[in-house]
């Protein structure tokens, strides 16, 4: 038996072996894009995104060592909003999180910013489409990619606006059709 048919085995049979596996990835990728951004951006060393972050100096250092620290959720969407960009958290198959572990590279890895991301600043100009949803999506693997969300699901997205503009205190408009149709049952308008 190969040694990856070993760690396949014991993936699908041993919940321990999954865990330590999903931690090692995250431990390693997670790191390593912390630093990519710190570096790209206007806070190159870890006492400014500190400053930017409300943090301490050692603790950045820390988020950037591969294994060094365990990141709440808290933490992490702290660390975004500091670089100015989102957090995606999501549920996914392993292939696809050995291929977002495979096709990560620190050389390459940036994100738009807020205030350079014309898909969410102003999404109708940018050509940017969702059926059912408030906000445009992108696929975690590929920047540019569309979402859209069909059928049963369309009305359930229909109140993420709502959700938002609670969590937020922001007013979020619904995206529309590139006929200028709302998707979510709202009156019709011009685009």
């Amino acid at each position: 038996m190969s040694e990856r048919s070993k760690t396949i085995s014991r993936l699908l049979n041993h919940l321990d072996a999954r865990i330590s596996y999903i931690n090692a990835k995250l431990s390693v990728v997670v790191p390593s894009k912390i630093k990519a951004l710190r570096l790209r951006s206007n806070m190159p060393r870890q006492s400014d995104l500190a400053r930017a972050a409300n943090m301490q100096q050692s603790r950045i250092s820390m988020f950037e060592t591969p294994g060094a620290a365990n990141m709440t959720v808290e933490t992490l969407a702290r660390i975004a909003a500091a670089f100015r960009v989102g957090l995606i958290i999501d549920f996914v198959p392993f292939s696809r999180m050995l291929d977002w572990e495979n096709n990560y590279s620190q050389d390459t890895f940036d994100v738009i910013k807020i205030d350079n991301d014309m898909a969410f600043l102003n999404p109708a100009a940018a050509g940017v489409m969702q059926i059912g949803g408030y906000l445009p999506l992108s696929n975690a693997m590929g920047a540019g990619c569309r979402s859209e969300t069909i059928g049963s699901n369309a009305g359930a997205t229909s109140n993420m606006g709502q959700r938002l503009q609670r969590a937020t205190g922001m007013e979020h408009e619904p995206i529309q059709k590139m006929n200028g149709e709302q998707i979510d049952g709202r009156e019709k308008r011009a685009a």
